[in-house]
Order: structure tokens, then sequence, then C-alpha cells
């Protein structure tokens, strides 16, 4: 008979701590009240913004599509899918979802709608700089794969001439100091956007 009662306790006690678990798995994302843009994320509201950001949205599809050509070569004038040129680049990763851009870096700049602060910049959006000679004309696109909403850098996709199709980032003195503005074709996200970490925030600022 004791030893039965043993059993049914230590059972008991497995059960309450799956429990206990399955419960801290799912509160952890969401274990502090966030800043979304201006609006709080308020605890009653997690689930739901759980399972909203854990679906891919269009501007999570076009940096999928993006980064499967990582490394392909840069060639004026190309358009993929073998090698491109920057605004090329953009122009096919974006057709691919049915909207079609033109083929040079100043006419993408005249499309969509125009984000002056890049602290609001988001997942997808098209960004722009002069060319090597800074003579104020655009001369590059890139695709913003994410921001800082503190600080306003981001990283970003673009076909470079040197190296091709790569990673880099708006605090790399080149593109900082020819930067010129953004614009926005696939609406705005449903999903949160908060800060970088501190930690990760330095180390993007370094880069």
């Amino acid at each position: 008979m004791m030893r039965r009662l043993v059993i049914i306790i230590l059972l008991f006690a497995c059960c309450r701590q799956l429990q206990a678990q399955e419960a801290d798995s799912y509160l952890a994302p969401w274990n502090r009240t966030r800043w979304v843009g201006e609006e709080i994320l308020i605890p009653p509201l997690r689930r739901q913004a759980r399972e909203a950001s854990s679906q891919p949205d269009t501007a999570d599809l076009i940096i999928e599509e993006a980064v499967k050509h990582l490394g392909k070569p840069y060639r004026y004038g190309a358009k993929g899918p073998k090698a491109f040129d920057c605004a090329g680049f953009a122009r096919y990763v974006y057709l691919k979802f049915g909207i079609e851009l033109p083929g040079g870096s100043r006419p993408q700049y005249t499309k969509g709608r125009k984000i002056n602060d890049t602290k609001k910049l988001q997942r997808g959006d098209l960004v722009f700089w002069q060319g090597r000679e800074a003579s104020g004309h655009i001369g590059h696109t890139g695709i913003v794969v994410d921001v800082d909403t503190l600080t306003g850098r981001f990283r970003f996709i673009h076909a470079a001439t040197s190296t091709g199709v790569i990673f880099s980032y708006s605090s790399e003195a080149y593109y900082a100091r020819r930067y010129v503005g953004a614009c926005r074709l696939i609406g705005d996200r449903k999903k949160p956007s908060t800060p970088l970490p501190p930690k990760e925030r330095k180390k993007r600022i370094r880069q």
C-alpha cells in the first residue's frame, strides 16, 4: 500500500513539473512588457503576438529569396539569376512576389512610399545611396534585412561591385556618408518590431 502511495505521489510531482515547464516555455519570450513602435505589447496579448510573429510575411519571404543568392557575382547590367548589378538584384527579388521594378537605382527610388526616418525602416524596404562619385545622384540599391529601432542603423543585402551579393551595414563609412533614403513597396508589417539588445547593438555599430 505504501509503495503504491509513493508511486502516485511521484507521478503527480512529475505531471506538475511538466506543466510548469510548458508554461515557462510559453511565457519566456513575453515575460516583460515590450515597446512596439509607440505602443506597448501588453501581457494579455502575448499569445496572439507570438503566434503572429511565427508566421512568415511578405517581408520575410523577400529576405529569404534574397539570401538564396548570397555570393553570386556582380556584373553591370545583369538582372540574374547567375549574376546581378545592384538594381537588377532588387528587381529580380521583388519580381518573385509580383512587384515589377525598373532596372535602374534612380527610377527605383521614385517607387513606393518614402521612409525618411531610418528608425522606422522595416525588413524588405529598399534603401538607396549615391554612386561612387558622390555626385548626389542615386547610384546604388539595397534591401533592408533588419533594423535597430533605437539608433536607426540597419543591415542590408545587395549586389556590391567588388564582392557580389553580400550583407553590409549602414554604419560602414562608405555607406554612411552616401546614404540618400528609402522606400516601401509592400505595406507596413504587422509583426512586432523591437530594439536590438544592447550587446548586439554595440556589435553592429562597430561593423
